[in-house]
Protein backbone atom coordinates (compact mmCIF):
# COMPACT_ATOMS: atom_id res chain seq x y z
CA UNK A 1 0.00 0.00 0.00
CA UNK A 2 1.57 3.20 -1.02
CA UNK A 3 1.27 5.41 1.73
CA UNK A 4 3.35 7.95 3.14
CA UNK A 5 1.41 9.55 6.56
CA UNK A 6 1.00 7.48 9.50
CA UNK A 7 -2.38 9.13 9.08
CA UNK A 8 -3.55 8.00 6.20
CA UNK A 9 -2.55 4.24 6.96
CA UNK A 10 -4.94 4.52 10.03
CA UNK A 11 -7.71 5.41 7.67
CA UNK A 12 -6.79 2.61 5.09
CA UNK A 13 -6.85 0.19 8.14
CA UNK A 14 -10.58 1.89 9.99
CA UNK A 15 -12.09 1.85 5.74
CA UNK A 16 -10.94 -1.70 5.66
CA UNK A 17 -11.50 -2.82 9.07
CA UNK A 18 -14.78 -4.40 8.10
CA UNK A 19 -13.30 -6.36 5.39
CA UNK A 20 -10.31 -7.36 7.43
CA UNK A 21 -12.61 -8.65 10.02
CA UNK A 22 -14.06 -11.18 7.34
CA UNK A 23 -10.54 -12.90 6.63
CA UNK A 24 -9.75 -15.71 7.82
CA UNK A 25 -7.23 -15.67 11.28
CA UNK A 26 -3.99 -16.50 9.22
CA UNK A 27 -4.80 -13.99 6.59
CA UNK A 28 -5.22 -11.75 9.31
CA UNK A 29 -1.88 -12.26 10.81
CA UNK A 30 -0.26 -11.52 7.50
CA UNK A 31 -2.33 -8.62 6.64
CA UNK A 32 -1.18 -7.64 10.41
CA UNK A 33 2.46 -8.20 9.39
CA UNK A 34 2.45 -6.22 6.39
CA UNK A 35 0.73 -3.52 7.67
CA UNK A 36 3.46 -3.01 10.53
CA UNK A 37 6.04 -3.26 8.13
CA UNK A 38 4.51 -0.96 5.72
CA UNK A 39 4.06 1.66 8.84
CA UNK A 40 7.92 1.45 9.77
CA UNK A 41 8.67 1.62 6.08
CA UNK A 42 6.32 4.98 5.82
CA UNK A 43 7.95 6.52 9.10
CA UNK A 44 11.16 6.27 8.04
CA UNK A 45 10.42 8.04 4.88
CA UNK A 46 9.02 10.54 6.66
CA UNK A 47 11.92 11.04 8.93
CA UNK A 48 14.28 11.53 5.77
CA UNK A 49 12.38 13.76 3.75
CA UNK A 50 11.82 16.11 6.78
CA UNK A 51 15.99 15.98 7.89
CA UNK A 52 16.15 16.17 3.81
CA UNK A 53 14.12 19.69 3.45
CA UNK A 54 15.57 23.39 4.70
CA UNK A 55 14.22 24.67 8.20
CA UNK A 56 12.73 27.61 6.25
CA UNK A 57 11.17 26.20 4.01
CA UNK A 58 9.62 23.64 6.67
CA UNK A 59 8.57 26.39 8.66
CA UNK A 60 6.88 28.06 5.99
CA UNK A 61 4.91 24.73 4.43
CA UNK A 62 3.62 24.12 8.14
CA UNK A 63 2.30 27.85 8.60
CA UNK A 64 0.71 27.72 5.27
CA UNK A 65 -1.23 24.61 5.88
CA UNK A 66 -1.84 25.43 9.18
CA UNK A 67 -3.58 28.22 8.08
CA UNK A 68 -4.98 26.40 4.67
CA UNK A 69 -6.75 24.06 7.17
CA UNK A 70 -8.15 26.84 9.78
CA UNK A 71 -9.12 29.57 7.22
CA UNK A 72 -10.04 27.38 4.27
CA UNK A 73 -12.81 25.92 6.31
CA UNK A 74 -16.75 25.76 5.28
CA UNK A 75 -17.71 26.74 8.78
CA UNK A 76 -19.54 29.68 9.16
CA UNK A 77 -17.33 31.44 11.51
CA UNK A 78 -15.22 31.23 8.85
CA UNK A 79 -16.81 31.98 6.00
CA UNK A 80 -17.88 35.41 8.02
CA UNK A 81 -14.21 35.85 9.09
CA UNK A 82 -13.29 36.08 5.33
CA UNK A 83 -15.70 38.24 4.24
CA UNK A 84 -14.86 40.83 6.68
CA UNK A 85 -10.95 40.61 5.37
CA UNK A 86 -12.40 40.97 2.20
CA UNK A 87 -14.08 44.43 3.16
CA UNK A 88 -10.90 45.40 4.87
CA UNK A 89 -12.22 44.79 8.29
CA UNK A 90 -9.98 43.69 11.26
CA UNK A 91 -11.66 40.08 12.79
CA UNK A 92 -9.76 40.99 15.99
CA UNK A 93 -12.36 44.19 16.63
CA UNK A 94 -14.82 43.84 19.59
CA UNK A 95 -17.46 44.84 17.48
CA UNK A 96 -16.46 41.92 14.43
CA UNK A 97 -16.56 40.09 17.09
CA UNK A 98 -19.84 40.51 18.15
CA UNK A 99 -21.06 40.42 14.55
CA UNK A 100 -19.28 36.80 14.07
CA UNK A 101 -20.77 35.32 17.30
CA UNK A 102 -24.38 36.93 16.27
CA UNK A 103 -24.06 35.06 12.85
CA UNK A 104 -23.35 31.28 14.65
CA UNK A 105 -25.77 31.97 17.27
CA UNK A 106 -27.76 32.95 13.85
CA UNK A 107 -27.45 28.79 12.57
CA UNK A 108 -26.49 27.28 15.89
CA UNK A 109 -29.38 28.70 18.15
CA UNK A 110 -29.04 29.10 21.85
CA UNK A 111 -25.59 27.34 22.68
CA UNK A 112 -23.52 30.20 22.11
CA UNK A 113 -25.66 32.66 23.66
CA UNK A 114 -23.77 32.82 26.70
CA UNK A 115 -20.93 34.30 24.83
CA UNK A 116 -23.12 36.40 23.46
CA UNK A 117 -24.48 37.78 26.65
CA UNK A 118 -20.40 38.82 27.50
CA UNK A 119 -21.10 41.66 24.89
CA UNK A 120 -24.41 42.31 26.04
CA UNK A 121 -25.84 41.45 22.31
CA UNK A 122 -27.74 38.11 23.31
CA UNK A 123 -31.49 38.04 23.14
CA UNK A 124 -31.76 36.49 26.85
CA UNK A 125 -34.28 38.13 29.24
CA UNK A 126 -31.78 39.60 31.35
CA UNK A 127 -30.03 41.21 28.55
CA UNK A 128 -33.26 42.18 26.73
CA UNK A 129 -33.93 44.22 30.12
CA UNK A 130 -29.82 45.28 30.72
CA UNK A 131 -30.32 47.58 27.23
CA UNK A 132 -33.72 48.48 27.74
CA UNK A 133 -32.76 49.97 31.15
CA UNK A 134 -29.50 51.68 29.51
CA UNK A 135 -31.56 53.29 26.73
CA UNK A 136 -33.55 54.46 29.56
CA UNK A 137 -31.10 55.74 31.63
CA UNK A 138 -31.42 53.09 34.61
CA UNK A 139 -28.00 51.54 36.53
CA UNK A 140 -27.91 47.92 35.77
CA UNK A 141 -27.92 45.92 39.32
CA UNK A 142 -30.25 48.83 40.93
CA UNK A 143 -33.09 48.39 42.43
CA UNK A 144 -35.27 50.31 39.96
CA UNK A 145 -33.17 47.49 37.42
CA UNK A 146 -34.27 44.64 39.90
CA UNK A 147 -38.18 45.66 39.34
CA UNK A 148 -37.79 45.90 35.88
CA UNK A 149 -35.99 42.79 35.39
CA UNK A 150 -39.06 40.61 37.56
CA UNK A 151 -41.93 42.39 35.42
CA UNK A 152 -39.91 41.55 32.14
CA UNK A 153 -39.79 37.87 33.97
CA UNK A 154 -43.88 38.06 34.64
CA UNK A 155 -44.59 39.08 30.99
CA UNK A 156 -42.18 36.47 29.56
CA UNK A 157 -44.12 33.90 31.74
CA UNK A 158 -47.44 34.78 30.79
CA UNK A 159 -46.76 34.74 27.47
CA UNK A 160 -45.00 31.42 27.43
CA UNK A 161 -47.88 30.23 29.22
CA UNK A 162 -50.15 31.69 26.97
CA UNK A 163 -47.93 29.98 24.11
CA UNK A 164 -48.46 26.06 26.07
CA UNK A 165 -52.08 26.96 26.30
CA UNK A 166 -52.74 27.76 22.71
CA UNK A 167 -50.48 24.96 21.66
CA UNK A 168 -52.82 22.80 23.89
CA UNK A 169 -56.02 23.82 22.57
CA UNK A 170 -54.75 23.29 18.64
CA UNK A 171 -54.03 19.57 20.10
CA UNK A 172 -57.27 19.16 21.50
CA UNK A 173 -59.21 20.63 18.64
CA UNK A 174 -56.88 18.15 15.94
CA UNK A 175 -57.97 15.10 17.89
CA UNK A 176 -61.21 15.89 18.28
CA UNK A 177 -61.09 17.00 14.68
CA UNK A 178 -60.14 13.03 13.97
CA UNK A 179 -62.41 11.72 16.12
CA UNK A 180 -66.50 11.90 15.30
CA UNK A 181 -68.65 9.71 15.19
CA UNK A 182 -71.72 11.25 13.89
CA UNK A 183 -72.75 8.69 11.60
CA UNK A 184 -72.11 5.70 13.78
CA UNK A 185 -74.90 3.67 13.68
CA UNK A 186 -74.46 -0.40 13.88
CA UNK A 187 -75.09 -3.65 16.64
CA UNK A 188 -75.32 -1.80 19.20
CA UNK A 189 -78.80 -2.98 19.96
CA UNK A 190 -79.06 -5.97 22.97
CA UNK A 191 -82.50 -8.05 21.76
CA UNK A 192 -82.86 -11.59 23.33
CA UNK A 193 -79.40 -12.06 24.96
CA UNK A 194 -77.85 -10.34 21.39
CA UNK A 195 -76.72 -7.35 19.68
CA UNK A 196 -78.63 -6.47 16.40
CA UNK A 197 -78.57 -3.63 14.21
CA UNK A 198 -80.01 -0.21 15.30
CA UNK A 199 -80.95 1.26 11.76
CA UNK A 200 -84.39 0.10 11.47
CA UNK A 201 -84.10 -0.49 7.81
CA UNK A 202 -82.58 2.75 7.21
CA UNK A 203 -79.32 1.85 6.54
CA UNK A 204 -79.40 3.21 2.87
CA UNK A 205 -81.29 6.42 3.90
CA UNK A 206 -78.83 6.98 6.64
CA UNK A 207 -75.52 5.96 4.17
CA UNK A 208 -76.94 8.36 1.47
CA UNK A 209 -77.45 11.21 3.78
CA UNK A 210 -73.92 11.06 5.28
CA UNK A 211 -72.79 11.02 1.64
CA UNK A 212 -74.35 14.33 0.73
CA UNK A 213 -73.48 15.95 3.76
CA UNK A 214 -69.48 15.25 3.33
CA UNK A 215 -69.63 16.37 -0.12
CA UNK A 216 -71.86 19.46 0.69
CA UNK A 217 -69.07 20.37 3.38
CA UNK A 218 -65.94 19.92 1.20
CA UNK A 219 -67.47 21.94 -1.53
CA UNK A 220 -68.76 24.58 1.05
CA UNK A 221 -64.82 25.10 2.53
CA UNK A 222 -62.77 25.28 -0.85
CA UNK A 223 -64.70 28.02 -1.76
CA UNK A 224 -62.00 31.67 -1.77
CA UNK A 225 -64.23 33.30 0.15
CA UNK A 226 -65.60 30.90 2.90
CA UNK A 227 -66.05 32.48 6.07
CA UNK A 228 -67.17 30.32 9.28
CA UNK A 229 -70.24 31.40 10.70
CA UNK A 230 -69.26 32.84 14.20
CA UNK A 231 -71.98 32.95 17.32
CA UNK A 232 -70.30 34.71 20.53
CA UNK A 233 -66.99 35.23 18.61
CA UNK A 234 -66.89 31.26 18.56
CA UNK A 235 -66.41 29.98 15.14
CA UNK A 236 -69.09 27.36 13.59
CA UNK A 237 -67.67 25.01 11.43
CA UNK A 238 -69.88 25.61 8.68
CA UNK A 239 -70.08 29.26 6.31
CA UNK A 240 -71.73 32.54 7.12
CA UNK A 241 -73.76 32.47 4.32
CA UNK A 242 -75.64 29.37 2.32
CA UNK A 243 -73.58 28.78 -0.72
CA UNK A 244 -74.24 25.74 -2.33
CA UNK A 245 -76.98 25.42 -4.51
CA UNK A 246 -78.86 22.71 -2.82
CA UNK A 247 -79.05 24.42 0.11
CA UNK A 248 -80.51 27.92 -1.52
CA UNK A 249 -83.37 26.14 -2.01
CA UNK A 250 -84.61 26.89 1.27
CA UNK A 251 -83.53 30.68 1.06
CA UNK A 252 -85.44 31.16 -2.23
CA UNK A 253 -88.95 32.57 -0.83
CA UNK A 254 -91.83 32.04 -2.74
CA UNK A 255 -94.60 35.52 -2.81
CA UNK A 256 -96.81 34.90 -0.11
CA UNK A 257 -100.39 34.74 -1.53
CA UNK A 258 -103.76 33.81 -1.16
CA UNK A 259 -103.41 31.70 -3.76
CA UNK A 260 -102.30 28.39 -1.56
CA UNK A 261 -103.33 27.89 1.82
CA UNK A 262 -101.58 29.07 5.10
CA UNK A 263 -100.39 27.25 8.24
CA UNK A 264 -101.04 29.51 10.71
CA UNK A 265 -99.30 29.89 14.41
CA UNK A 266 -101.84 31.80 16.60
CA UNK A 267 -102.51 31.50 20.61
CA UNK A 268 -100.44 31.60 23.70
CA UNK A 269 -101.32 27.86 25.31
CA UNK A 270 -98.32 26.02 24.18
CA UNK A 271 -97.76 21.99 24.56
CA UNK A 272 -94.77 21.33 27.12
CA UNK A 273 -92.01 23.80 27.92
CA UNK A 274 -89.41 25.51 25.66
CA UNK A 275 -87.56 22.47 24.13
CA UNK A 276 -91.03 21.22 22.90
CA UNK A 277 -91.91 24.83 21.57
CA UNK A 278 -89.17 24.73 19.43
CA UNK A 279 -89.73 21.83 17.95
CA UNK A 280 -93.07 22.50 17.10
CA UNK A 281 -91.88 25.95 15.45
CA UNK A 282 -89.47 23.74 13.45
CA UNK A 283 -92.19 21.24 12.45
CA UNK A 284 -94.03 23.52 11.28
CA UNK A 285 -91.77 25.42 8.99
CA UNK A 286 -91.14 21.79 8.18
CA UNK A 287 -94.82 20.74 7.18
CA UNK A 288 -95.15 23.92 5.25
CA UNK A 289 -92.39 22.99 2.99
CA UNK A 290 -93.17 19.23 2.74
CA UNK A 291 -97.03 20.47 1.79
CA UNK A 292 -95.68 23.54 -0.14
CA UNK A 293 -97.87 25.52 2.18
CA UNK A 294 -97.68 29.32 3.12
CA UNK A 295 -96.39 29.58 7.44
CA UNK A 296 -98.21 32.57 9.32
CA UNK A 297 -97.43 34.07 12.70
CA UNK A 298 -99.61 36.35 14.41
CA UNK A 299 -97.61 38.69 16.11
CA UNK A 300 -99.29 37.91 19.74
CA UNK A 301 -98.77 33.98 19.61
CA UNK A 302 -96.41 31.99 21.63
CA UNK A 303 -94.27 31.63 18.22
CA UNK A 304 -93.26 35.61 18.26
CA UNK A 305 -93.12 35.58 22.04
CA UNK A 306 -90.57 32.08 21.95
CA UNK A 307 -88.63 33.84 18.69
CA UNK A 308 -87.97 37.22 20.27
CA UNK A 309 -87.04 36.08 23.36
CA UNK A 310 -83.89 34.45 21.36
CA UNK A 311 -83.17 35.59 17.94
CA UNK A 312 -84.77 38.70 15.94
CA UNK A 313 -85.06 41.17 18.20
CA UNK A 314 -86.80 44.45 16.87
CA UNK A 315 -83.79 46.90 15.90
CA UNK A 316 -85.30 48.75 12.83
CA UNK A 317 -88.35 50.11 11.05
CA UNK A 318 -88.63 47.42 8.69
CA UNK A 319 -87.91 44.62 11.28
CA UNK A 320 -91.45 42.90 10.26
CA UNK A 321 -90.25 42.71 6.38
CA UNK A 322 -86.40 41.30 7.76
CA UNK A 323 -88.80 38.72 9.70
CA UNK A 324 -90.78 37.84 7.26
CA UNK A 325 -87.72 37.42 4.62
CA UNK A 326 -85.60 35.38 6.82
CA UNK A 327 -88.36 32.99 8.06
CA UNK A 328 -90.12 32.99 4.64
CA UNK A 329 -93.39 33.97 7.00
CA UNK A 330 -96.34 36.23 6.49
CA UNK A 331 -96.85 37.83 9.95
CA UNK A 332 -100.43 38.79 10.80
CA UNK A 333 -101.34 41.81 13.80
CA UNK A 334 -105.21 40.59 14.04
CA UNK A 335 -107.82 38.50 13.22
CA UNK A 336 -109.10 41.00 10.35
CA UNK A 337 -106.05 40.38 8.10
CA UNK A 338 -107.11 36.99 7.91
CA UNK A 339 -109.86 37.50 5.14
CA UNK A 340 -109.93 35.65 2.58
CA UNK A 341 -106.89 33.17 3.27
CA UNK A 342 -107.41 29.49 3.15
CA UNK A 343 -106.22 29.67 7.36
CA UNK A 344 -105.54 25.64 8.28
CA UNK A 345 -105.06 25.86 12.47
CA UNK A 346 -103.37 23.62 14.50
CA UNK A 347 -102.40 23.83 18.38
CA UNK A 348 -99.26 22.87 19.79
CA UNK A 349 -99.61 19.68 20.01
CA UNK A 350 -100.57 18.93 16.34
CA UNK A 351 -97.55 20.76 15.49
CA UNK A 352 -95.46 18.51 17.79
CA UNK A 353 -96.64 15.23 16.50
CA UNK A 354 -96.37 15.94 13.09
CA UNK A 355 -93.96 13.65 11.02
CA UNK A 356 -91.53 13.93 7.87
CA UNK A 357 -92.43 11.45 5.34
CA UNK A 358 -88.67 13.10 3.03
CA UNK A 359 -85.86 11.14 3.17
CA UNK A 360 -83.51 11.58 6.20
CA UNK A 361 -81.06 13.39 4.22
CA UNK A 362 -83.48 15.77 2.90
CA UNK A 363 -85.31 16.49 6.57
CA UNK A 364 -81.61 16.98 8.23
CA UNK A 365 -81.00 19.44 5.50
CA UNK A 366 -84.14 21.01 5.88
CA UNK A 367 -83.83 21.46 9.36
CA UNK A 368 -80.28 22.45 9.54
CA UNK A 369 -81.19 25.41 7.70
CA UNK A 370 -83.76 26.10 9.85
CA UNK A 371 -81.59 26.47 12.32
CA UNK A 372 -78.89 27.94 11.61
CA UNK A 373 -81.18 30.96 10.00
CA UNK A 374 -81.79 31.41 14.04
CA UNK A 375 -78.53 31.31 14.66
CA UNK A 376 -77.44 33.92 12.23
CA UNK A 377 -79.91 36.28 14.01
CA UNK A 378 -79.37 35.60 17.74
CA UNK A 379 -79.60 38.35 19.73
CA UNK A 380 -77.33 40.50 21.54
CA UNK A 381 -78.86 42.51 24.24
CA UNK A 382 -79.60 45.03 21.76
CA UNK A 383 -83.49 45.50 20.77
CA UNK A 384 -86.44 44.75 22.09
CA UNK A 385 -89.47 42.27 21.85
CA UNK A 386 -93.15 43.00 21.05
CA UNK A 387 -94.08 44.54 24.15
CA UNK A 388 -90.73 46.95 24.29
CA UNK A 389 -88.62 45.24 27.31
CA UNK A 390 -85.06 44.69 26.75
CA UNK A 391 -83.99 41.57 25.20
CA UNK A 392 -81.19 39.27 26.82
CA UNK A 393 -77.81 38.47 25.50
CA UNK A 394 -77.45 34.95 24.08
CA UNK A 395 -73.68 34.99 25.05
CA UNK A 396 -74.24 36.41 28.53
CA UNK A 397 -73.70 32.39 30.08
CA UNK A 398 -70.17 32.43 27.80
CA UNK A 399 -69.20 35.90 28.73
CA UNK A 400 -70.25 35.49 32.65
CA UNK A 401 -67.37 32.32 32.82
CA UNK A 402 -65.18 32.61 30.02
CA UNK A 403 -65.00 36.22 29.60
CA UNK A 404 -62.00 37.91 27.13
CA UNK A 405 -60.98 33.92 26.45
CA UNK A 406 -64.80 33.44 25.21
CA UNK A 407 -63.63 32.76 21.92
CA UNK A 408 -61.02 30.24 21.92
CA UNK A 409 -61.73 28.68 25.20
CA UNK A 410 -61.98 24.79 25.69
CA UNK A 411 -64.94 23.53 27.03
CA UNK A 412 -66.94 20.63 27.91
CA UNK A 413 -71.05 21.23 28.80
CA UNK A 414 -72.93 19.19 30.81
CA UNK A 415 -77.15 18.87 30.55
CA UNK A 416 -78.76 17.10 33.24
CA UNK A 417 -82.58 16.61 32.94
CA UNK A 418 -84.43 14.40 35.34
CA UNK A 419 -88.02 15.25 33.74
CA UNK A 420 -90.10 14.56 36.89
CA UNK A 421 -88.51 11.54 37.38
CA UNK A 422 -90.31 8.78 36.64
CA UNK A 423 -91.62 10.02 33.24
CA UNK A 424 -87.87 10.97 32.65
CA UNK A 425 -87.38 7.04 33.18
CA UNK A 426 -90.09 5.90 30.95
CA UNK A 427 -89.30 8.05 28.16
CA UNK A 428 -85.49 7.18 28.20
CA UNK A 429 -85.77 3.71 28.34
CA UNK A 430 -88.08 3.86 25.15
CA UNK A 431 -85.40 5.15 23.91
CA UNK A 432 -82.96 2.58 24.70
CA UNK A 433 -84.92 -0.12 22.94
CA UNK A 434 -84.52 1.85 19.71
CA UNK A 435 -81.09 2.90 19.83
CA UNK A 436 -79.23 0.57 22.54
CA UNK A 437 -78.39 3.60 24.90
CA UNK A 438 -78.65 2.59 28.54
CA UNK A 439 -82.31 3.33 30.08
CA UNK A 440 -80.55 5.05 33.42
CA UNK A 441 -77.21 7.09 32.42
CA UNK A 442 -78.03 10.33 30.85
CA UNK A 443 -80.38 10.48 33.93
CA UNK A 444 -77.64 9.43 36.16
CA UNK A 445 -74.68 11.73 34.85
CA UNK A 446 -72.27 9.21 37.03
CA UNK A 447 -68.43 10.33 36.97
CA UNK A 448 -67.27 7.09 35.27
CA UNK A 449 -69.91 8.32 32.97
CA UNK A 450 -68.73 11.76 32.03
CA UNK A 451 -64.93 10.16 32.05
CA UNK A 452 -65.53 7.73 29.90
CA UNK A 453 -66.62 10.45 27.07
CA UNK A 454 -64.21 13.48 28.49
CA UNK A 455 -61.14 11.34 28.83
CA UNK A 456 -60.27 9.89 25.52
CA UNK A 457 -61.22 13.98 24.37
CA UNK A 458 -58.22 15.55 26.30
CA UNK A 459 -60.89 17.33 27.63
CA UNK A 460 -60.35 16.37 31.44
CA UNK A 461 -58.02 19.31 31.80
CA UNK A 462 -60.45 22.24 30.43
CA UNK A 463 -63.85 23.68 32.37
CA UNK A 464 -66.76 21.39 32.76
CA UNK A 465 -70.23 23.91 32.94
CA UNK A 466 -73.23 21.82 34.48
CA UNK A 467 -76.85 23.58 33.82
CA UNK A 468 -79.34 21.71 34.99
CA UNK A 469 -83.44 21.82 35.52
CA UNK A 470 -82.46 21.70 39.32
CA UNK A 471 -84.37 18.62 40.10
CA UNK A 472 -81.88 16.40 41.32
CA UNK A 473 -79.37 17.57 43.18
CA UNK A 474 -77.69 14.47 43.63
CA UNK A 475 -76.61 14.46 39.95
CA UNK A 476 -73.85 17.84 40.49
CA UNK A 477 -73.39 16.39 44.27
CA UNK A 478 -71.59 13.46 42.86
CA UNK A 479 -69.88 14.97 39.95
CA UNK A 480 -68.97 18.15 42.67
CA UNK A 481 -67.64 15.14 45.08
CA UNK A 482 -64.95 13.06 42.12
CA UNK A 483 -61.74 14.36 42.90
CA UNK A 484 -61.36 14.86 39.15
CA UNK A 485 -64.42 15.84 37.89
CA UNK A 486 -64.96 17.89 40.70
CA UNK A 487 -62.41 20.97 40.73
CA UNK A 488 -63.51 21.40 36.84
CA UNK A 489 -66.92 22.17 37.31
CA UNK A 490 -68.62 25.34 36.63
CA UNK A 491 -71.95 27.11 37.09
CA UNK A 492 -73.30 29.50 35.42
CA UNK A 493 -73.49 32.81 37.85
CA UNK A 494 -77.20 33.52 38.86
CA UNK A 495 -77.21 36.64 37.14
CA UNK A 496 -76.30 35.49 33.72
CA UNK A 497 -78.52 32.06 34.07
CA UNK A 498 -81.67 31.94 31.88
CA UNK A 499 -82.61 29.40 28.76
CA UNK A 500 -81.41 31.80 25.54
CA UNK A 501 -77.42 32.16 27.37
CA UNK A 502 -77.48 28.62 28.50
CA UNK A 503 -78.72 27.20 24.86
CA UNK A 504 -75.73 29.09 23.17
CA UNK A 505 -73.28 28.10 26.06
CA UNK A 506 -73.87 24.43 25.83
CA UNK A 507 -73.95 24.77 21.84
CA UNK A 508 -70.97 26.27 21.28
CA UNK A 509 -69.20 23.84 24.03
CA UNK A 510 -66.46 21.71 22.55
CA UNK A 511 -68.21 18.89 23.59
CA UNK A 512 -71.71 18.27 24.71
CA UNK A 513 -73.16 15.20 26.98
CA UNK A 514 -76.78 15.40 27.31
CA UNK A 515 -80.18 13.21 27.84
CA UNK A 516 -82.06 12.25 24.36
CA UNK A 517 -85.45 12.31 26.63
CA UNK A 518 -84.79 15.91 27.01
CA UNK A 519 -86.28 17.86 23.75
CA UNK A 520 -83.95 20.84 25.43
CA UNK A 521 -80.95 18.63 24.66
CA UNK A 522 -82.15 17.42 21.61
CA UNK A 523 -82.34 20.94 20.39
CA UNK A 524 -78.92 21.64 21.87
CA UNK A 525 -77.84 18.41 19.83
CA UNK A 526 -79.66 19.72 16.36
CA UNK A 527 -77.91 23.44 16.72
CA UNK A 528 -75.02 21.81 17.06
CA UNK A 529 -74.63 19.37 13.96
CA UNK A 530 -76.45 21.88 12.32
CA UNK A 531 -73.39 24.40 12.91
CA UNK A 532 -70.98 21.73 12.05
CA UNK A 533 -70.18 20.96 14.93
CA UNK A 534 -69.82 16.68 16.43
CA UNK A 535 -69.09 15.26 19.86
CA UNK A 536 -73.04 15.64 21.01
CA UNK A 537 -72.82 12.41 23.34
CA UNK A 538 -76.83 11.24 24.23
CA UNK A 539 -76.95 7.70 22.98
CA UNK A 540 -74.07 5.78 25.26
CA UNK A 541 -74.17 2.36 26.57
CA UNK A 542 -71.11 -0.59 28.37
CA UNK A 543 -69.92 -2.94 26.01
CA UNK A 544 -69.62 -6.72 26.39
CA UNK A 545 -66.44 -5.84 28.25
CA UNK A 546 -68.01 -3.48 30.83
CA UNK A 547 -66.36 -0.07 28.72
CA UNK A 548 -68.85 2.63 27.69
CA UNK A 549 -68.80 3.50 24.08
CA UNK A 550 -71.22 5.69 21.72
CA UNK A 551 -74.30 3.48 20.01
CA UNK A 552 -75.72 5.97 17.62
CA UNK A 553 -74.17 8.81 16.65
CA UNK A 554 -75.07 12.82 16.21
CA UNK A 555 -77.45 12.21 13.43
CA UNK A 556 -79.44 10.17 15.58
CA UNK A 557 -81.18 13.21 16.62
CA UNK A 558 -82.73 13.97 13.15
CA UNK A 559 -83.82 10.13 12.38
CA UNK A 560 -87.61 9.38 14.13
CA UNK A 561 -86.61 5.73 13.59
CA UNK A 562 -84.89 6.62 17.08
CA UNK A 563 -86.48 9.83 18.13
CA UNK A 564 -89.87 8.78 16.94
CA UNK A 565 -91.77 13.30 16.91
CA UNK A 566 -89.33 14.49 18.99
CA UNK A 567 -87.03 14.41 15.88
Amino acid sequence: YPTNTIYNLLIFTKLNESKLMMMPTKVNKSIAALVVLALAASTALQCHSWWAAETEEWEFSSEFRRKLMHHQSGSIYDKNWRALRAKGLEPETESVQAALLHARVQKHGVGVMRSLSRLHQSNSLHDITWRGSEAQGIEPGTPKFKRALKTKMKEREALLKEQQETLERQKVRRKMKDSKEVWLRGEYLMSRGKYVSNKWDRGEEVNAAAADKIVIEKMLKREEDYQPLAVCDRPADVGSTEDFVSLQQYEQCPDISQDKPILLLEGYQSFGRTGNNLIEFLHAIQEARDNDIHLGIMTRSWAMQLLLKMWMAIESEDWQAQFERTFCVKIFENDQELEGWNVIHQDTKELFYYRSEIPLGDYIASQEYSLRTLFRNYNTGEGHDLGGGEVKDMCSGINAIFGEKRSSAIYSVIHSRSLEGEPGLRILGKLAGKSGCDPVAALEMKPDYIKSILDPLGMMQYPIVFITDGQNSAVLERLLADPDIGPMIHSVPEEACWIGGDLTLAIMSNAFIGNPASTFSGFIAKSRLALGFGHSYLFRAKDENGAWRTVCGDHCIFDKSILSVMS
